[in-house]
């Protein structure tokens, strides 16, 4: 499949119907990077599009705003039996559960970031570990979910992220360390004995220095050189990023999505790993 300057991808199973959406569950990512939309076939029990848009195409000098984006979308426009928006930022703060209380959820926040005045503070329950994390996306995603969506609420992407990790590190004791790649930044989650006990997110904009990067927190944390490395979202096999990485670890693995649904033959032109949250978010009801 050759990228087009509209869809730079775009994977559809032959099944899909638009004219049929109420039996689809739609999962949308807006982030730095772009959007990226996921479609479930709930009678059928599997993934049948996938699509991303890039922010910007550098090979011809386009970008067009995330709102721009949403609005040119034709599946955007249908109705869906649930949607599911996950907006990733490096702004967030988790606060365990027992003593979260809501009427302090902007004070939570700001006790470790600086915000605007005028930002808005969403809080995600997460079942595992017991907490719940509060995040400010931008001002212009949050002025395309709440102008199109006003009744759902935007899901934090440690929410999907920590569901992959409780599933994969469950069945186990042994430590579990899990590193996801946003365009910008880094999230690095290390389970022990099927409890959370790091989970935090660190700018990173050049993945050449990825590894040495990482492996400086994971050192702190007691994490040796071969244990396995659970890699997911934006960095590719075998690109700079990581290599890097591979300078530092001896096991290095790229994380499919655990879920019980299926996925359409077309996904097999991708690799799972970059979609991770996409595809696990409808897991986490």
């Amino acid at each position: 499949m050759t990228p087009s300057q509209t869809y730079p991808l775009e994977l559809l199973d032959e099944t899909l119907d638009i004219n049929a959406t109420e039996n689809y569950d739609l999962t949308l990512e807006l982030s730095e990077e772009g959007v990226s939309i996921a479609l479930l076939d709930l009678l059928r029990g599997k993934y049948v599009m996938l699509r991303h848009y890039q922010h910007e195409n550098k090979s011809d000098d386009i970008r067009l705003s995330l709102s721009e984006i949403v609005d040119s979308d034709d599946f955007l426009k249908k109705r869906y039996r649930k949607v599911f928006i996950i907006t990733p930022t490096l702004l967030y703060t988790l606060v365990p559960a027992p003593v979260y209380d809501p009427a302090l959820k902007e004070s939570y926040f700001r006790f470790n970031h600086n915000a605007d005045e005028k930002a808005l503070f969403i809080s995600n329950t997460l079942p595992f570990p017991g907490a719940v994390v509060i995040f400010s996306p931008g001002s212009d995603i949050m002025e395309i979910v709440t102008s199109r969506w006003r009744d759902i609420t935007p899901w934090h992407h440690t929410k999907p992220l920590l569901q992959h990790v409780f599933t994969a590190c469950r069945s186990s004791e042994e430590r579990y360390v899990h590193v996801h790649f946003e365009k910008s930044f880094v999230t690095v989650i290390i389970a022990e004995k099927r409890s959370l006990v790091f989970c935090n997110s660190f700018t990173c904009a050049a993945l050449a220095d990825a590894g040495y990067f990482i492996f400086s927190v994971l050192e702190k944390r007691g994490v040796t050189k071969d244990e396995t490395l659970n890699i997911s979202g934006t960095l590719e096999p075998y690109s700079e990023g990581h290599i890097s990485i591979l300078n530092f670890a001896e096991n290095v693995r790229f994380s499919a999505p655990l879920i019980r649904k299926s996925f359409s033959y077309v996904m097999n032109e991708v690799h799972l790993h970059r979609w991770l949250n996409l595809f696990t978010a409808s897991s986490c009801e």
